[in-house]
């Protein structure tokens, strides 16, 4: 089973846990949230998901799930990356978040391709004039 860590600005991190355990109806086990709050600073940040990371484990796969590219959050969370067993993907939005939480039984690989195909099916535009 595939740990999922939601690693964002503040309240949207938690927002997005609060998000997908309604819609789903469930608590979810495998879901982790690491709230990055703004006057932390970058050591701070890194030194708690050392530690997240030590008491999910280390033999886990891990996909870390951060807001926006370029961010705090993304940045530190490439200083934890081991490919092939804590990967991330970054532009975090809902669909995505439950894509992942729903293939997370199948392997890090396949929850990974499933969580980008949610996160892009689920951007679609309705109404207006298509071009």
């Amino acid at each position: 089973m595939v740990n999922i860590i939601v690693m964002a600005h503040a309240e949207i991190a938690n927002s997005f846990a609060y998000c997908v355990e309604h819609i789903l109806s469930k608590r979810i086990n495998n879901l982790h949230i690491l709230a990055v709050k703004k006057s932390e600073d970058v050591d701070s940040i890194l030194d708690r998901a050392h530690e997240f990371l030590a008491k999910i484990g280390h033999n886990k796969d891990i996909l870390i799930l951060t807001d926006l590219y370029g961010a705090t959050p993304s940045n530190i969370a490439q200083k934890l990356l081991k490919p092939g067993s804590i990967e991330l993907i970054t532009g975090l939005n809902l669909p995505m978040l439950i894509r992942a939480i729903s293939y997370a039984e199948k392997g890090l690989q396949i929850c990974i391709e499933k969580a980008l195909d949610g996160a892009v099916s689920g951007v679609i535009h309705i109404g207006g004039r298509v071009c």
